[in-house]
């Protein structure tokens, strides 16, 4: 990504100041849907849903990020949608100038919902799609998801509202990418693929048997559609935009949980401190484990730093954490996905 665009600008100058751009407010752990890959210990039965911030509380943790310089906003859970106070938290952010975003299953939306949440400013949907409707009904655990998902997405464009379909590539999905690019142009949807499964945030790995691999990997991504070159773009864009760092997390990037703990992001589960507690700044500045973490660059990455595929990975440190039991270790998947990006841009 060229220095000079604005965006790419913006990267630099937020991770160098530790400004938080970019936060992911998981709302609630609640869903309809039991998908079989979820990284949610509740949507599959193995915990219960804990206690949630309610409106003002939400309120006011929006106001602190707004003021530590947060931009960009994502709603998601679980199902933001079973929260009823949804479309008032987006005007609320959006009032505070954020730009904000919805990670949705859709289940739940009427055509009034539709309207109020785009005249509350949300600039985008992004829905989950596996394939044809017996595939995806049989991933998400829930008969009829797939037509309910999709006319929920139906009403958002007609409200509006940008929708993009997200798709999780599995072995459980494989040969699904094709029919679902020709459904996104048809429906007027953007698109966008993703072939890495997670542990789950309570250790487990029953997903991780749903993780495409070796040849399948590299068979999927030289089949993608043309909707698939974001895969390129995220992995260069890492290398291209902050050479010495890990990732944007807990530097420019942040998430928050249901009971308002702060974490790097969602996927590095270290839990920062209660902002039912303490103020988003005092955090966000005398963390010790932050403070460590902004000081790692791609030389504590013994093994990733002289990696020939360095320039196609989009490692996560989440990842590695929770696999290997090192935030600094490789992981496979990432190790894998590089280097079927490598292979599939001709590179030697």
């Amino acid at each position: 990504m060229p220095a000079c665009q604005p965006s790419a600008r913006l990267n630099e100058l937020t991770l160098d100041r530790n400004i938080p751009v970019s936060a992911t407010i998981e709302l609630t752990r609640r869903c309809l849907l039991s998908c079989r890959h979820c990284y949610l210990p509740e949507t599959r039965g193995r915990a219960r849903p804990g206690r949630e911030l309610n409106t003002a509380q939400w309120a006011g943790v929006l106001r602190q990020l707004a003021r530590a310089g947060g931009l960009y906003l994502v709603f998601t859970g679980g199902e933001p949608l079973l929260r009823p106070d949804l479309a008032e938290l987006c005007r609320l952010a959006k009032a505070l100038n954020f730009d904000v975003r919805v990670f949705s299953t859709g289940l739940g939306l009427t055509a009034g919902l539709a309207e109020e949440l785009r005249g509350a400013g949300v600039s985008g949907f992004e829905i989950s799609f596996y394939g044809r409707p017996a595939v995806h009904d049989r991933i998400t655990g829930l008969k009829g998801s797939f037509r309910r998902s999709l006319a929920a997405a139906r009403l958002l464009r007609k409200a509006g509202v940008k929708v993009k379909m997200k798709v999780p590539l599995m072995t459980l999905n494989a040969g699904q990418a094709g029919w679902l690019e020709r459904l996104s142009g048809a429906e007027g949807f953007g698109l966008s693929f993703d072939p890495v499964v997670t542990p789950a945030n309570d250790g487990g790995r029953a997903a991780l048997s749903y993780r495409l691999s070796g040849a399948r990997l590299a068979g999927a991504l030289k089949g993608l559609p043309q909707a698939s070159p974001g895969l390129e773009k995220a992995a260069a864009a890492t290398a291209a935009s902050a050479p010495d760092l890990l990732c944007g997390a807990g530097r420019n990037v942040c998430a928050v949980d249901p009971a308002g703990n702060l974490y790097p992001c969602l996927q590095l589960p270290i839990k920062l401190g209660s902002l039912s507690r303490r103020n988003f700044s005092s955090i966000w500045r005398n963390n010790a484990w932050l403070k460590k973490w902004r000081k790692a660059g791609i030389k504590d990455l013994a093994v990733c730093s002289v990696c020939p595929d360095l320039e196609f990975c989009s490692r996560c440190p989440g990842i590695s954490l929770i696999e290997e039991g090192d935030v600094f270790a490789p992981n496979k998947p990432a190790c894998e996905l590089a280097a079927a990006l490598r292979k599939k841009s001709g590179s030697a």
